[in-house]
């Protein structure tokens, strides 16, 4: 699978390392364990950054995105398991990946019924306004700007900010399947 170009986003204090393709990395599952995960202040910047990546697509003219619980859950166990693995990733920087988005991608289809899906990701020290950096670095990204103004109708969103400082951001950006019929009752009319 082809990497695409890291980009880094150097501001006011802040260097975010920002990615939008899966990687290969041999490495064991991460269960949604660790102390960090759900801490009241990563529940509160995810909060912030769900608002501040809404307040940018109104700005667009784009429609708000409804949180989703079960992406939020996938995009939640993916920043756990980049800081967990920090320093073991190849894609031209060694904390940040998409590793394991073709599983996210199934799951959100098969246990959450969405169907278009894209993710992004985001990794560093980050100081300050960190929702607001965070959205700005992946805007300021083509990669990361075309999945943030897409049509999508909801997204999941993870944070996990280590003891050192260290902040982690996946966002899973998805559209419902309204189809009356999903792909195994339609196979079951055969």
């Amino acid at each position: 699978m082809s990497h695409n170009t890291l980009t880094k986003v150097v501001g006011a204090g802040v260097l975010v390392l920002l990615a939008s393709c899966a990687s290969d990395l041999d490495t064991t599952r991460v269960p949604v364990s660790a102390s960090h995960a759900h801490s009241a202040e990563n529940s509160s910047l995810k909060n912030q950054l769900h608002q501040s990546i809404n307040r940018y697509r109104a700005s667009i003219g784009k429609d708000a995105l409804q949180p989703n619980s079960g992406l939020d859950r996938l995009a939640q166990e993916h920043c756990e398991f980049m800081a967990k693995n920090r320093g073991k990733f190849s894609l031209g920087s060694e904390n940040i990946s998409h590793y394991g988005f073709n599983g996210r991608v199934l799951a959100a289809q098969r246990i959450y019924n969405m169907e278009s899906i894209a993710e992004n990701v985001a990794g560093g020290k980050v100081t300050g306004d960190i929702p607001g950096q965070l959205t700005r670095a992946w805007v300021a990204s083509k990669k990361h700007s075309y999945n943030l103004q897409q049509d999508w109708d909801c997204a999941g969103l993870g944070v996990v900010v280590t003891d050192d400082g260290m902040v982690y951001a996946t966002q899973i950006f998805a559209t419902r399947n309204i189809s009356a019929m999903t792909l195994p009752d339609r196979f079951r009319q055969f």
